[in-house]
């Protein structure tokens, strides 16, 4: 029944709704106007809580308003997201030291992103890489000493387990109330700046310094006595995720959203760090997506049809550090959406013409996207590579964590990735156009569909 359900609603659906190529070049046009303007220099790479930050918004804002749009959020077009710039490290609180004798914050050692503020005293425990056999070791109390890094092979053998996150939260599950990583260092060590904390419920610290770290792995091994305490207080701006609602009267609504933010001149997040300073204008991270988000809202809002389900278009700030837009939706979803049916991400789709591949990411998240996807047409523009993973670097992923089936649109990294030199004039243009009509169709079938099978697990 799934699949002549399928088929029937690709049929059921308007003329416009099919590819034909003559109808491409006014949606390039759009789409080329939104993305001169988002990825201009003159937006000075979007980052949240800047003067070009709040333009970026401002531009989505006015688009919405000239569809003449609901407000999402209460009637608003905005909603207000915590952003943490950087984490402020007092003396009091922070604290190592291993029989007594302390270690020296910032030159020795520094609080990893993981930890939590707290501080607590009990016997050292030798962890090795952090094996599952070598996590067991942990006793209730105890502060496991750990190699951060694991080699190649052991990764590849351990899976899953191999992930930094995995071993800490293994460790504190068997009873160790903190953790200390061993991550030697020559000279001095590039240092988070600590905006992107995600604590795990205890303290966690990195020590860089050789002769440091060689010391801590000898008294753990004799089970020494050792103090850990972390503080580190944050300090945040604020930044606007941007949102519009149309209102079909429906229970359900779907969700289609990619982020707008990226990382300004590059003082972080950018992939080749000597080229910080530069303007970093994010075309394809994500102006692309963006732009392909306000085409789909201007045409669902100008032609009539898909009464059976609301849409709400929504441009997340904060993604670029840890997904905050979309996880303080998650957690305060707007009134009158009903249930949400699916959420449909767009996040780097400029770059068709590099493998003519469109990649879908959480393709196995409802049990129908992959049959409705591939009944699709792509009329030979791309050919479509359809994941199981959900690649939880974007903002479906905080979907999919509260139980919502979603699927990620995706045409791949490249050289230009958080560089400055991801600009408009390496986009495919035409090949954005392809992405945002086949999404287009996918909407309109999810839309005639009946429910929809959720299958989330622990393995997509």
């Amino acid at each position: 029944m799934r699949s002549l359900f399928a088929f029937a609603a690709l049929a059921a659906l308007p003329a416009f709704g099919q590819i034909h190529r003559t109808e491409l070049p006014e949606l390039e046009r759009a789409l080329s106007e939104d993305l001169n303007f988002l990825a201009s220099d003159e937006l000075g790479g979007r980052l949240p809580g800047t003067d070009e930050g709040y333009r970026a918004a401002k531009y989505i804002q006015s688009h919405f308003e000239e569809l003449q749009l609901q407000g999402l959020f209460g009637g608003e077009f905005t909603m207000d997201v915590d952003i943490p710039v950087k984490g402020i490290l007092p003396e009091a609180g922070n604290v190592l030291s291993v029989g007594g004798v302390p270690l020296a914050l910032r030159t020795q050692y520094w609080p990893h992103i993981l930890s939590d503020n707290r501080e607590v005293s009990g016997t050292l425990t030798w962890m090795g890489y952090g094996s599952p056999a070598e996590v067991a070791k942990a006793k209730k109390g105890s502060i496991a000493v750990m190699i951060a890094d694991v080699p190649a092979k052991k990764a590849k053998k351990w899976g899953k387990a191999a992930s930094l996150t995995e071993r800490i939260r293994a460790a504190r599950a068997h009873g160790a109330q903190a953790i200390i990583l061993l991550q030697p260092v020559n000279g001095k060590p590039s240092l988070d700046l600590l905006r992107r904390m995600r604590p795990v419920g205890m303290p966690v610290v990195n020590v860089y310094d050789p002769a440091a770290c060689k010391n801590l792995q000898a008294r753990a091994k004799k089970s020494a006595i050792g103090q850990v305490g972390v503080m580190v207080i944050p300090e945040s701006i604020k930044a606007p995720n941007v949102g519009a609602f149309i209102n079909r009267g429906s229970p359900e609504t779907l969700i289609i959203g990619a982020h707008y933010d990226h990382v300004g001149w590059g003082e972080w997040g950018s992939r080749p760090p000597e080229l910080a300073g530069q303007v970093h204008n994010g075309a394809d991270d994500n102006a692309s997506g963006t732009s392909a988000v306000l085409s789909l809202a201007t045409h669902f809002a100008k032609t009539p049809g898909l009464e059976q389900v609301n849409l709400a278009f929504v441009l997340f700030t904060g993604e670029e550090s840890g997904l905050l837009g979309s996880r303080a939706m998650v957690a305060s979803m707007p009134e009158g959406l009903g249930k949400v049916k699916a959420m449909i991400n767009l996040d780097m789709v400029g770059r068709l013409n590099r493998s003519d591949s469109l990649r879908v990411y959480g393709a196995e998240t409802a049990v129908e996207f992959k049959e409705i996807l591939q009944s699709i047409p792509t009329q030979e523009a791309f050919y479509w590579d359809l994941r199981s993973e959900i690649f939880a670097r974007s903002d479906h992923a905080s979907f999919i964590r509260a139980g919502v089936p979603s699927v990620f649109f995706f045409t791949g990294l490249h050289d230009d990735y958080h560089a400055p030199s991801d600009d408009v004039d390496k986009l495919d243009l035409n090949g954005i156009a392809q992405v945002v009509d086949r999404v287009q169709q996918f909407i309109y079938v999810l839309g005639q569909s009946g429910p929809l099978s959720a299958h989330i697990t622990d393995e997509n």
